[in-house]
């Protein structure tokens, strides 16, 4: 039982439209006037856009018989001549495709075909992975409970809970940071210097007065320190506006519309002073608290009038605001403009007058491109709005698809144009690719060309998700487009849950571009280190001066060598490691393994995280090497139970992974033991003191000293260092790296 859509898709569009008529009837093509308009792949939802096209144009006939056949035939006059013959495969599947359209199927497109000997995780991993990636955090054991007890059916409740936690949201900034790159602005006064207009009073710390008071209001350590939080905090304000307000809309059920279309903007209470506008907070001394604000005379379209996003895409007087038109239509409608023309053009034939109206080698991108950069008219090139700027008229008018921006809306033209993009099916698309990859980090696939050697397994593939993502996208739409039903729905889906091929495949490469499965980002393995040991990676819970320095948070530490980006320089992920990430992740292993094994076995047994069923006491063997069963017993017991935290796979307590962690745990020990016997001053005498980084001489978060009788500093049975080289093993895993 085949569906329209999957027949349409794959008898009508790949072997007779994408091949045979999309040359002549697209845009710019020769066909440009008739009716029968096609849109490339490289548009997003270009499959249902074409559908509904052919619907259109079936019902016309002429004597009884349909013009979608009577053209390719030639049996009334067609501009491209005779395409196909009336006997042949081809005009059986057109002939097919018009009865459809006359009388739809009741089936449904099998978007599970693609997945047909792939593993999927089960509930109990799905959750794990969910928890980590969304709330950065392990699941509760009241959740483990409630997914063991009822399945898939009790992730819902769950990931509702898990999507209003603040963690949550420092993802969702994230993930569009990667596409906006503001972030670029907030070192230094690198946004608050974007504010040119004199209606903004961008560095009003400079004026503040000496006053003590402001010292304790700002947590400081004297009036300096005072000065230079607040010039960071409106930095900050300033420069994370974008993301910050797709987190108020998304944090407060808002649609998601209005990430282009909300007539306010979210302000901190320093960015406020900075702005002049005036804001109520619940603390006005909290520099995370943002709240909405209308910035007039300005006619505010989301995202697209922020500072720093105008600034981070610019323009310049010849590029037209065409490059802030080229990342809406990337970020917002999920359309690489660039890629509906053949690349590279051959300038020799561009010889018309202002090719961007006249040449059809130009027209293919410029008509689509220049209506909606004359959108942003007026904004110039520093972001500054100006209400009675003018548009260039050797240039299309301001506008989106067929519309024009109508005379009396010219001075908010932007948030014309904002409304209609928000509108356009596209941008419930672009919103689940975007989420997909940031929550997967897999790019959507994308259309095979027919010369493809494997084309029919990857075509297969590519409907598969393409259905899959335009119902995530129907359901997005109904929800009064609340990205958390996007959320919930890639979770939920295969390509989340994909974790393994259960044996060679002969679909080919399109299975390995399946699931979510990938190598953690700088941000997300500090959280999971964080969660899972009870510990950041970082010197110290804090420095002097009240900073945290997380060795993959900063730009100055492993954040760009372990792959990360700072927005300016460097703008890409890298997603497959290389050997100075491999060394950066070594490091961390044994520096983790130091932070977080003595200090966890420091603890009172009930409170510990990794080291529940065992003590410092616990040694495999007796004086007389005779094996000591109750502590044999504990130790793989804890081995287990650590293989779950850590790597999240639950196994057996006789699996051959834990006889190779228990192995591990006994030749460390032994060694140790051996060394610490060996006199003093004697080549490889190992000593009863822990390294010491690895000593517990102060409480963690406070800093403060522990008494002499209160500390751990001795490792008598070394048994502390052979479960800091178990913990070792294990957080240099891949299956820790890789979530």
């Amino acid at each position: 039982c085949i569906s329209d859509e999957q027949f349409f898709a794959e008898k009508v569009w790949v072997p007779i439209l994408s091949t045979k008529c999309i040359g002549c009837h697209n845009p710019q093509g020769q066909a440009a006037k008739s009716k029968l308009i096609l849109a490339g792949s490289s548009e997003a939802g270009f499959l249902d856009k074409n559908l509904a096209t052919f619907k259109s144009l079936a019902g016309l006939e002429l004597s009884g018989e349909s013009y979608v056949l009577l053209k390719p035939t030639k049996k009334v006059d067609h501009g491209g001549g005779h395409v196909i013959d009336a006997d042949s495969a081809d005009y059986e599947a057109l002939r097919e495709m018009v009865d459809r359209t006359k009388e739809p199927s009741s089936c449904e497109t099998d978007v599970n075909a693609s997945f047909a000997g792939v593993v999927m995780s089960g509930p109990e991993d799905t959750l794990r992975a969910a928890a980590l990636e969304i709330a950065g955090r392990l699941p509760t054991e009241a959740e483990a409970q409630a997914v063991a007890q009822s399945g898939m059916d009790a992730l819902d409740p769950i990931l509702d809970q898990m999507l209003t936690e603040e963690a949550f949201y420092v993802r969702l900034k994230e993930i569009y940071n990667d596409l906006f790159l503001t972030d670029r602005y907030l070192n230094g006064e690198a946004a608050v210097d974007l504010l040119k207009s004199d209606a903004y009073d961008a560095k009003w710390y400079n004026s503040l007065p000496q006053d003590p008071a402001l010292v304790e209001k700002y947590g400081a350590r004297d009036l300096e320190d005072a000065i230079n939080k607040v010039k960071s905090w409106t930095n900050r304000g300033v420069g994370r506006e974008p993301l910050e307000l797709i987190a108020y809309i998304v944090r407060n059920d808002r649609s998601f519309k209005e990430v282009l279309t909300a007539d306010y903007t979210v302000v901190n209470p320093f960015s406020a002073k900075a702005y002049g506008v005036t804001a109520e907070f619940q603390n006005d001394a909290d520099p995370e608290e943002f709240v909405p604000v209308k910035r007039d005379p300005i006619p505010l379209a989301g995202v697209l009038t922020s500072p720093v996003f105008l600034n981070r895409h610019p323009t310049t007087s010849t590029n037209r605001n065409r490059h802030r038109a080229r990342v809406v239509y990337q970020y917002f409608l999920g359309t690489d403009i660039l890629k509906t023309a053949e690349q590279p053009l051959d300038q020799t034939k561009i010889t018309d007058f202002n090719p961007t109206m006249n040449n059809a080698a130009c027209t293919v991108c410029h008509a689509a491109l220049d209506p909606l950069s004359g959108g942003f008219h007026s904004f110039d090139s520093a972001g500054r709005y100006e209400a009675d700027d003018t548009w260039y008229e050797d240039m299309r008018p301001p506008g989106f698809g067929a519309e024009s921006v109508p005379f009396s809306e010219f001075p908010s033209a932007l948030s014309w144009v904002a409304q209609r993009v928000a509108d356009d099916p596209r941008f419930a698309l672009a919103a689940v690719y975007t989420m997909y990859t940031g929550l997967t980090g897999q790019k959507p696939l994308v259309a095979p060309t027919n010369d493809d050697p494997e084309f029919s397994a990857k075509f297969r593939a590519y409907l598969a998700q393409y259905h899959a993502f335009n119902a995530m996208a129907h359901d997005f739409a109904d929800s009064d487009y609340n990205l958390k039903t996007v959320v919930k729905a890639i979770v939920k889906s295969p390509y989340f849950r994909a974790r393994n091929v259960a044996q060679a495949s002969s679909q080919g490469d399109p299975l390995a571009q399946l699931g979510g499965t990938r190598f953690l980002g700088p941000e997300q393995l500090h959280r999971k280190i964080w969660a899972v040991t009870g510990y950041p990676w970082r010197p110290r819970a804090f420095e002097d001066d009240g900073n945290r320095y997380d060795y993959l948070l900063r730009r100055d530490a492993y954040r760009l060598l372990y792959g990360g980006i700072d927005s300016e320089e460097v703008i890409q992920r890298i997603t497959e490691p290389n050997g100075i990430m491999a060394n950066v992740a070594d490091r961390m292993a044994n520096e983790m393994a130091c932070i977080s094994v003595p200090r966890d076995l420091w603890l009172p047994q009930e409170e510990r995280l990794l080291f529940p069923f065992v003590e410092t006491t616990f040694e495999p063997r007796d004086t007389n090497d005779f094996d000591v069963l109750p502590a044999v017993e504990a130790i793989k017991k804890n081995i287990q139970y650590l293989h779950e935290r850590v790597l999240g796979e639950s196994l057996e307590i006789g699996d051959p992974e834990i006889e190779r962690t228990y192995k591990l745990f006994v030749e460390t020990w032994e060694e140790g033991k051996a060394g610490m016997k060996k006199p003093e001053g004697e080549e490889g005498r190992i000593s009863t003191w822990l390294p010491g980084p690895c000593e517990v001489e102060n409480d963690y978060w406070t800093r403060d000293a522990l008494p002499n009788e209160e500390k751990l500093q001795r490792d008598e049975n070394y048994t502390i260092r052979a479960w800091m080289s178990v913990m070792t093993y294990l957080l240099s895993d891949f299956r820790f790296l890789y979530q």
